[in-house]
């Protein structure tokens, strides 16, 4: 009789350690990355969301474009505002297996004759970055000097001075 009562006792402490055990536990499967290794974790393909825009692309801009012109080089901008016609906004979003996000955008302004007038962008890769970027062999680029334009004026020639007669 005490024997029975002395396991009973042993196997209610024995439970309760052990359920109480299984609420620290609960933490481990709600953020399983951290004990999971690799190889068992499911694969999970990058997205590429948006307009790819390299830097080259930007070179080739100019004040004064059409936005034909603009469209033929850079594609359909992903955002065209309609409380602001001026404006056209390019977005690439890519957000890879491993959760890294990264979004790069370019905004371009154009005058009330349809021309562009001055563009913003982030930094850009250049296409040899931005193909290993989408194959994953790199995980971030290097940005290169890219040609801006923030101004509303055309781009003037320097006038030679006729000399003085």
């Amino acid at each position: 009789m005490l024997s029975q009562k002395i396991i009973l006792g042993a196997t209610g402490v024995l439970l309760t350690l052990g359920l109480s055990g299984c609420n620290s536990l609960s933490d481990s499967w709600i953020s399983a990355d951290k004990f999971v290794p690799y190889f068992l974790k499911p694969y999970r393909a990058d997205v590429h969301q948006g307009n790819l825009i390299t830097s080259d692309m930007i070179n080739q801009l100019e004040v004064g474009m059409t936005a034909p012109q603009v469209q033929f080089l850079l594609g359909v901008p992903l955002l065209q505002d309609q409380f602001h016609r001026q404006r056209w906004d390019y977005v690439y979003f890519l957000m890879r297996g491993d959760g890294q996000r990264s979004v790069r955008k370019l905004s371009i302004q154009f005058n009330n004759e349809g021309r562009v007038e001055s563009w913003h962008s982030d930094p850009m890769p250049t296409e040899e970055q931005a193909d290993q970027l989408i194959l994953g062999n790199i995980k971030t680029f290097e940005p290169v000097e890219q040609h801006e334009s923030n101004t509303t004026e055309s781009p003037v020639s320097p006038k030679e001075e006729e000399p003085a007669k």
